[in-house]
């Protein structure tokens, strides 16, 4: 336990070093050691008197004190001065107050008085808690002063880097005592300083008593640790943005399709989990039901755009009353590039884990597994057969090309919102919604054409906005270069929460018995996006903390395992977390 004090010497001395009187003067000096003390400890109050040879050795001498708030002098102490006029009287105020020293007057000898000196007393504010506790505790901590002060507030505060935090106020209760249960959390281990004051009076303002908790591991960390040692992981794991557990997690590491994590927080902040994607036909001349010219069908970067949705714009098409099409349907190649690739890319991965990244999407772009370069013309072939199939006439083959400017929208088509297309993705692990998607915000934020390049770029400034900073080269986390730490997403997870929409990005992510956690953590409240790469793996997001009955952000990034040794580790982890976290 440890308590404030000051040490200072305010002395009130009429000469210095030595006085020299003239002759027949007589002079008295007082001082206080120290000045500023607190309550219950001793002030040593001393002086020197020279009233001549006659009347300086063996005078009387009275201590008197005024007391902040009195009105009279009283009598403290008496003694007598020794051969050299000194005098000392050591005495523990209960308040602060003024003294002085006086000599009545004797055979011969007048009465003389001693300047004035304050004396400053702070209450005693002693702190008392159990130590060493485990992180995770909410220690009771208890605060008493003295003197008695019943009713009136105490403040508990936690050193938190180079500043106080203020804890809590409470009132002063019987035995002048009030209790505290401050929460102590990973980043606490090691020693917790504590302090507490009475605000009563100027002297207890900066704090006036300190104590050192050390906190220790708790075993559920502790198990942690041993699951990670020696091995290349980073985990990280808060609530309500407070770190509870952090391992390596400021390592960069190649987050794999935890990268859908970011592009999904971005592109929710960006359009909204209700925005809905259109897909129009649209021609530049319509005249009595006759599209004169091409009807073009324009992709607004709609991700499951497939049969179901061209036939559905097929029938908005009849019920607009066109009934006939001098020219072609025709697929529009833009408004994004057609880049199929990113740094950081396999050769194969256009070939096996992406499709072309188009905004005119048609059936995932694949046909019969392969992935197919022209879904366009795919696309404006079905529709030319449905619409025939309606009774509308077209005068010559679909084709592709880049739609022109001008034209009339003539029907339209929307996609799910947004929250649904992107619980798909992520539950799936979409590579095609993840590459459009990341497309389809490049363009909305740093304007048209949507790339792959632009994507990572938004995903890169919407992360920076928040205080973390990443490395991203595309918007699925097929990149090998992309790099993100564990403690960053961990942040940006809690940042989502704050946010309208970050209800949504939760309930988007995987459960388990869901996508990639088919056969993973059954039992387990957590929403999570998994990532694998050839000796990458992750995962990251939100588990139900039993213990505080809250959701905790996680994020377990790792390398150098197979994935069923990653896959069983994070598993493990996260059940701990579960369960006993704190």
């Amino acid at each position: 336990m440890l308590r404030a004090a000051w040490v200072s010497v305010i002395s009130v001395v009429l000469w210095h070093p030595a006085p020299v009187a003239a002759a027949g003067e007589v002079t008295a000096t007082l001082a206080a050691d120290p000045a500023r003390i607190v309550v219950g400890e001793p002030v040593v109050l001393s002086g020197v008197l020279d009233a001549g040879p006659s009347c300086t050795t063996g005078r009387e001498v009275v201590l008197e004190a005024l007391p902040a708030g009195a009105a009279s002098w009283s009598s403290q102490a008496a003694g007598t001065t020794d051969a050299a006029g000194a005098f000392s009287f050591a005495v523990p105020p209960s308040t602060s107050g003024r003294y002085r020293a006086t000599f009545p007057a004797a055979a011969g000898c007048s009465a003389v008085s001693s300047p004035e000196v304050g004396v400053e007393v702070a209450a005693r504010v002693e702190l008392a808690a159990p130590s060493p506790v485990r992180a995770g505790a909410c220690p009771r901590v208890v605060v008493s002063v003295e003197p008695p002060k019943p009713g009136s507030p105490v403040v508990l505060e936690r050193r938190r880097g180079d500043r106080w935090v203020e804890l809590g106020t409470a009132a002063l209760g019987e035995g002048s005592r009030a209790a505290f249960r401050p929460c102590l959390g990973f980043d606490d281990l090691g020693a917790a300083p504590l302090r507490a004051s009475w605000p009563g009076d100027r002297a207890n303002a900066a704090g006036s008593a300190q104590l050192a908790l050390e906190v220790l591991r708790a075993a559920w960390m502790v198990r942690v640790d041993g699951l990670v040692a020696g091995r290349a992981v980073s985990v990280a794991v808060a609530d309500d943005g407070v770190f509870l557990y952090r391992h390596l997690d400021a390592t960069p590491r190649t987050p794999a399709s935890n990268e859908k994590l970011l592009l999904s927080m971005a592109i929710l902040d960006e359009l909204g989990p209700d925005h809905r994607i259109a897909t129009r036909a649209a021609a530049r001349r319509v005249e009595d039901g006759v599209v004169l010219g091409d009807l073009w069908i324009v992709g607004g970067g709609d991700p499951e755009l497939g049969r179901a949705r061209l036939s559905l714009l097929a029938d908005e098409i009849r019920d607009a009353g066109i009934r006939r099409v001098t020219g072609s349907v025709r697929g529009d190649t833009a408004p994004f590039a057609r880049d199929w690739w990113a740094p950081g890319w396999r050769w194969y991965f256009p070939r096996e884990e992406v499709p072309l990244p188009t905004a005119l999407v048609f059936e995932g772009n694949a046909a019969g597994g392969v992935h197919v370069a022209d879904p366009e013309r795919r696309a404006a072939a079905f529709l030319t057969r449905r619409l025939e199939a309606l009774g509308v006439q077209i005068g010559g083959p679909p084709g592709v090309g880049r739609a022109p400017s001008g034209l009339e929208t003539v029907a339209e088509v929307a996609s799910r919102p947004l929250r649904a297309i992107l619980a798909r993705m992520d539950r799936t692990s979409d590579n095609l919604a993840a590459e459009v998607l990341g497309k389809l915000l490049g363009a909305a934020e740093l304007g048209p054409p949507g790339t792959i390049a632009k994507g990572a770029e938004a995903i890169r400034d919407w992360a920076a906005a928040h205080g973390v900073r990443v490395r991203a080269f595309d918007a699925s986390g097929l990149s090998y270069r992309d790099r993100l730490r564990a403690g960053g997403l961990v942040r940006l997870l809690d940042a989502a929460e704050e946010e309208p929409w970050g209800e949504a990005l939760r309930r988007a992510l995987a459960a388990p018995g869901q996508g990639t956690l088919e056969h993973r953590l059954a039992g387990v409240e957590v929403r999570a996006k998994t990532g694998t790469l050839s000796g990458i793996s992750a995962l990251s997001g939100w588990v139900w903390l039993e213990r505080l009955g809250a959701w905790g952000e996680f994020s377990i990034l790792s390398q150098g395992m197979s994935k069923p040794v990653a896959s069983d580790l994070e598993d493990r982890i996260v059940r701990l977390l579960q369960n006993h976290a704190r």
